[in-house]
């Protein structure tokens, strides 16, 4: 069961690197606010799979307060976005 989630840990962080290039390089900010989105999601389930796989109780806690600080920053940069008049194109 290790191994597997071994193997997750690893083809996410692999996949991040995409992510990291469409929100560098998106052609409007919300396709980048996306792209942050789903590297913070991808960075929860990292760390939690690697509580599972170290047997650690204590890192389910960071992961949660992970995704309420991402949550709460998600809303303040679509609300800026938002200020600066909709899709924002660089």
């Amino acid at each position: 069961m290790s191994k597997v989630l071994i193997f997750s840990v690893i083809f996410l962080s692999i996949t991040i690197l995409g992510c990291l290039y469409r929100g560098v390089k998106g052609p409007t900010s919300a396709d980048r606010l996306i792209a942050i989105n789903v590297i913070s999601t991808k960075t929860i389930i990292i760390i939690a799979s690697i509580s599972f796989i170290l047997k650690e109780t204590y890192f389910i806690d960071v992961a949660l307060v992970y995704a309420l600080i991402s949550f709460i920053a998600s809303i303040i940069i679509s609300r800026y976005i938002e200020s600066l008049g909709g899709d924002n194109d660089d």
